[in-house]
């Protein structure tokens, strides 16, 4: 047995099979859990400790709150998930891996418009939400009452499920439209103030008397301040049904803080407006604090932190915002009292505070708060309604800082027009030099000319850097060459060149041998293709004779010029239309459908070129090349010709003026001719005695030659240019000068 496992550790491919294996089980193993104990946790804390336990994804969404004390035994992790979440009536989904947990479970069925759902204590708002985002229907509704429902709907229309939602609250109807679902809130007939012809909410003598059966949150919110001739906001997003309440002679403060205690509320007084705002959480620590903030009109809130006494400095109740000036105060109101005391002894008006007005002239007052430095803001910049002015007050000293600082963000800014030679000004905007930010350009609506606004000495570093964008595009010429070979065709053989020394006699360096090549060439130097210095002469020579025993024939020869990175396409092609026909069974015969078809053969190839600094080009080349088979004046009426493609795709890179040869483009043909004996062989059935059949087959190849050149663009003085010119006039000019002597 060991000798069987060791063979079988040893072979590698079975190593990599027992890995794999020891890999997928503690997956598996990782999907179970050990036993897990809590006591009055978060649900959604023992839901994330269950997933770190088990290495899975969950989540929860909005409507998973609340405590729970729950055992987990060993088991796998749906099995723990479904005996948990059906304890505390949630259900959860799997979805690509992950586990979502929600209070709310919905199933719709869109071809048939049936919708299930439960819910256990979710509140309306949401629940409405939950459908409207499966369904994927629109549904609106006006503000809904906070009261938590609790659901069990199967296999009924989206209209029926939300009747049934709705059907709890007396003031609310569902009204179907078109394309939506619209939940209404309807005033009810009942005056709020009186029940069984007696008011329920009675102010006397500055104190009131509630008597409440059952009314909405928001009707006595409403009435509450009316009777007490007070302004409120209100912030709270659900409203709530209040049911048996009775108080008598009691406080308008008494009164309001128990209608928003059925709606976890509180309310914050501020300039003599009531605003009423909801907790995110139940909390008893919440209700007891309070929030002050406090905004610091004549001090900086640095002056304040460096004033303040060290006990006072470090204390949680104290948070600053220096961009504001502003100081937030949170707990309760012993906490808060000595900080309000300090700020009301030291923000106080200096006997050296001064106010004076700023008019600006090139710079929107409205953006003067945004820019300026920090230390500036303790003088309150406000922008005088309908003007371009700001008003500031504070010490003469820090005033007249800030002038300075006014002056030189509100200066005026000279603007350089900048033409541009070679490239158009969207292209500068978008390849913007480092020397320059876009705030620094402005597009002047001309496609070369844009104006500069930054400063003097940063222009020349901006003009320097532009000479090297502002160039012509390189540009490339193409020398293309297709020849089409014949292979396996024999060719005549016969001397088409001689090389013979000859002796050139020279005044200053005296005899020199050379070599006279001899030979006829008529059949390529009528191409623009230079061959010759290319290729050689012994190439020359040897296509000159294939071209002319036909095994070459020259398909393209032509000269194309495009900018760097610019396609270049070449195309020589026969286009030929044919009508198309259908076979007519009644009559035995075909007629013609009125449409033409037609087949395009030929040579096509596309160029693209890009130059590098080292005067080296990379083409991409796509070359193609088709052929219809067959006589189309043959063809047959029932069918089009077949056709054949010869394709090549290819990425090179040469050095300027060198060849690039692609070859490999070969086909074979095959074609059938037949010989007969005059009248004998067009005899039927007979005639097969005196005809012949004789098949034969031709191979061909098509080879491209491409030559790229980068073309140079010499200035007039130019060192080159003129070192070439020299060349021939001394060099070339003399020798021949010499020659025709």
């Amino acid at each position: 047995m060991d000798s069987i496992f060791n063979k079988f550790y040893n072979d590698v491919y079975m190593k990599k099979v027992f890995f794999l294996f020891i890999f997928a089980v503690r997956i598996l193993y990782a999907q179970d859990i050990k036993s897990l104990e809590f006591h009055n946790q978060e649900i959604t804390d023992i839901l994330m400790v269950l997933a770190q336990n088990c290495g899975v994804s969950i989540i929860c969404d909005d409507t998973v709150s609340g405590e729970a004390s729950f055992y987990f035994s060993e088991s796998s992790i749906e099995q723990a998930l479904d005996n948990f979440l059906k304890t505390y009536n949630l259900y959860y989904e799997k979805e690509n891996g992950v586990y979502r947990v929600s209070k709310v479970k919905i199933a719709y069925d869109s071809s048939s418009d049936r919708l299930s759902v439960k819910a256990a204590g979710i509140n309306l708002e949401t629940l409405i939400k939950k459908i409207a985002r499966q369904t994927n229907k629109t549904i609106l509704y006006d503000n809904l009452p906070g009261e938590e429902l609790s659901l069990d709907i199967n296999g009924l229309s989206l209209y029926e499920a939300l009747q049934i939602c709705v059907r709890k609250f007396e003031d609310y109807e569902l009204i179907p439209e078109k394309n939506f679902f619209y939940v209404k809130y309807n005033e009810p007939k009942k005056k709020l103030g009186y029940k069984n012809n007696k008011e329920i909410l009675i102010k006397k003598d500055g104190l009131y008397t509630l008597s409440v059966d059952k009314a909405r949150l928001f009707d006595l919110i409403k009435l509450l301040f009316s009777l007490e001739n007070l302004e409120y906001s209100n912030f709270i997003q659900m409203d709530s049904q209040i049911e048996n309440l009775y108080f008598t002679n009691k406080t308008f403060d008494f009164i309001l803080r128990t209608l928003l205690e059925h709606a976890n509320a509180d309310y914050i007084v501020k300039d003599k407006i009531y605003y009423l705002i909801e907790f995110q959480k139940k909390s008893s620590l919440i209700a007891l604090k309070n929030f002050e903030i406090i905004n610091l009109k004549w001090i900086s809130v640095a002056d304040f932190l460096t004033l303040l006494p060290l006990e006072l400095s470090n204390s949680s109740v104290m948070k600053t915002d220096k961009l504001s000036n502003t100081v937030l105060l949170t707990g309760t109101k012993e906490e808060i009292l000595p900080f309000e005391n300090l700020i009301k002894k030291m923000d106080v008006p200096s006997e050296l505070t001064k106010t004076r007005r700023f008019d600006l002239k090139y710079t929107d007052a409205k953006n003067i708060g945004s820019i300026i430095p920090q230390k500036f803001t303790q003088l309150h910049p406000t922008v005088i309604q309908d003007t371009n002015s700001i008003l500031v007050s504070g010490p003469e000293g820090l005033i007249s800082e800030f002038e300075k600082i006014l002056n030189l963000l509100d200066a005026r800014r000279e603007s350089i027009p900048v033409c541009l030679k070679y490239i158009k000004t969207e292209t500068l905007i978008k390849n913007l030099p480092p020397s320059i930010t876009k705030d620094l350009i402005v597009d002047s609506g001309y496609p070369n000319l844009v104006f500069y606004r930054g400063s003097a000495d940063n222009y020349e570093c901006f003009f320097k850097e532009l000479k090297m964008i502002d160039k012509p595009q390189p540009q490339i010429k193409y020398q293309l060459l297709v020849i089409q070979y014949t292979l396996g065709k024999t060719r005549k053989i016969k001397a088409t060149h001689t090389v013979s020394p000859e002796i050139i006699e020279d005044e200053d360096k005296g005899s020199d041998q050379t070599f006279i090549f001899n030979g006829e060439l008529s059949n390529i130097m009528g191409l623009s293709f230079d061959i010759i210095s290319l290729f050689g002469h012994q190439f020359a020579f040897a296509l000159n004779t294939q071209i002319e025993d036909s095994i070459a024939n020259i398909y393209t020869d032509t000269v194309l010029t495009g900018l760097s990175g610019q396609e270049i396409k070449f195309q020589n092609t026969d286009t030929f239309r044919y009508i198309e026909y259908e076979y007519d069974s009644s009559k035995n015969t075909t007629i013609k459908t009125g449409t033409t078809q037609q087949i395009t053969s030929g040579l096509i190839i596309n160029m693209n070129g890009w130059v590098s600094g080292d005067n080296m080009i990379t083409m991409n080349v796509n070359a193609t090349f088709s052929k219809q088979n067959g006589d189309a004046g043959s063809s047959s009426t029932q069918s089009l010709p077949s056709t054949s493609e010869r394709v090549v795709t290819t990425q090179i890179r040469t050095m300027s003026g060198e060849p690039i040869v692609i070859s490999g483009l070969i086909k074979e043909d095959e074609s059938d001719s037949i010989s007969r004996i005059p009248v004998l062989g067009y005899i039927p059935i007979l005639g097969r005695l005196f005809s012949h059949t004789a098949k034969s087959k031709e191979k061909t190849e098509i080879v491209i030659y491409i030559v790229p050149h980068l073309i140079q663009e010499y200035s007039a003085l130019d060192t080159d240019s003129v070192n070439i010119e020299r060349y021939y006039n001394s060099y070339l000019g003399s020798k021949y000068a010499n020659r025709s002597k």
